[in-house]
C-alpha cells in the first residue's frame, strides 16, 4: 500500500500548483501567535517551545493514521498518506520550474536575474556575494538539498512511520525555517529545532548519496564522501553529487567548468536517484520488509 501511495502522491504532486493549505503561511501565522503567548511565560526559548509547537500539530495526523488503518479496506488511509505526502512535498514552485528560470537568466548573461533564481533555489539565502561564474555550481548543490528537503527525506520518513512520519518532517523543516527568519525566536529554542532537523536528516542523507552513487558515478561520489569527512553533512553531499555527475574535484582542475549543463546532469542525476529509491522500496514490499 505504500508504494501505491507514493506513486500517487508522485504523480498528483506534479498537478498541484504552488501555494495554497501546502504553503508555509498558516504554520507561520500559528507559530507567530504561540510564540507571543509563550514568551512572557519563558516557555519559548527552550526545547519545550519546540515540543509546544510541534507536538500539536503532528498528533492529529497520527490519530487519524491510526484509526484509518482498517476503514474501507485501507483507502482511508491510502487518502491519507497521499494527502500527507503532498504536503511534504512542500507548497513552493517546483525545483523543476525554479531551476529553469535560474538556467534561462544565466543563458543569458542577466546576472540580476540569475541571482534571484539562484535565491529561489536556496530557499531565499542571500547569494549576493558570489560571482556570476560560480552561481551555476551553486545551483546544481541547491537543488540536490532542495530533493534532499522536499523529496528524499519526506519519502523516507513516510516509508517507516507512515504519514505522520511525511508530516512531522515537513512541520520541522517549516519550525526551522521560521526560526531563520524571525530575529526574536530565541538562541535555545533555533538550537533545538536545528538537532531535531540534524538527526532527521543524518540517515536519508546517507541513503541519498547511495542511491546518487548507483545513479551516476559510483568511486567518485563515494570517495568524496568519505573524504569530505570533517565537514558538515549537507556539504558532504554536495560534493557527492559532483562526483557522482562525474565532474573533478577543484584541487584537479581550477577553475572548475561547471557548466549549465552540468547543473542539468545534476537534476538528472536526482531523477534515477528517485528510481533507485522507488526500485528500493517496491524490492522491500515484495520481501514484505514493509
Amino acid at each position: 500500500m505504500k508504494i501505491i501511495a507514493l506513486l500517487l502522491a508522485l504523480l498528483v504532486n506534479s498537478f498541484m500548483s504552488p501555494g495554497g493549505w501546502r504553503s508555509a503561511s498558516g504554520f507561520n501565522r500559528y507559530a507567530s501567535w504561540l510564540q507571543q503567548r509563550l514568551l512572557p511565560m519563558g516557555l519559548w526559548d527552550k526545547a519545550l517551545g519546540a515540543a509546544v509547537l510541534l507536538v500539536p500539530m503532528v498528533l492529529p495526523v497520527l490519530i487519524l493514521q491510526i484509526l484509518s488503518a482498517n476503514l474501507l479496506f485501507g483507502l482511508v488511509w491510502l487518502v491519507l498518506s497521499v494527502l500527507a505526502l503532498c504536503f511534504a512535498f512542500g507548497g513552493g514552485e517546483t525545483i523543476e520550474a525554479e531551476l529553469a528560470h535560474f538556467l534561462s537568466a544565466w543563458r543569458q548573461g542577466d546576472e540580476e536575474l540569475a541571482r534571484a533564481g539562484l535565491v529561489a533555489l536556496q530557499s531565499g539565502q542571500p547569494a549576493d556575494d558570489l560571482a556570476f561564474d560560480a552561481m551555476p555550481e551553486a545551483a546544481a548543490g541547491a537543488i540536490v538539498l532542495r530533493a534532499r528537503t522536499r523529496l528524499f527525506a519526506p519519502v523516507f520518513w513516510f516509508m517507516i512511520l507512515g504519514p505522520v512520519g511525511a508530516v512531522g518532517y515537513r512541520f520541522v523543516v517549516l519550525a526551522r525555517a521560521f526560526a531563520d527568519s524571525h530575529d526574536n525566536t530565541g538562541p535555545q529554542f533555533c538550537f533545538s529545532v536545528e538537532r531535531l532537523l540534524f538527526w532527521l536528516d543524518w540517515l536519508p542523507n546517507r541513503l541519498l548519496v547511495m542511491a546518487l552513487a548507483l545513479a551516476g558515478h559510483f568511486s567518485w561520489a563515494w570517495s568524496r564522501w568519505e573524504q569530505s569527512e570533517d565537514q558538515e553533512d549537507e556539504r558532504r553531499l554536495i560534493s557527492a553529487s559532483v562526483g557522482a555527475v562525474g565532474l573533478p574535484p577543484e584541487a584537479d582542475q581550477a577553475p572548475r567548468d561547471f557548466t549549465t549543463e552540468a547543473v542539468e546532469d545534476t537534476h538528472a542525476l536526482l531523477r534515477r536517484a528517485l528510481y533507485v529509491w522507488i526500485a528500493f522500496v517496491a524490492a522491500l514490499v515484495l520481501f514484505g520488509l514493509r
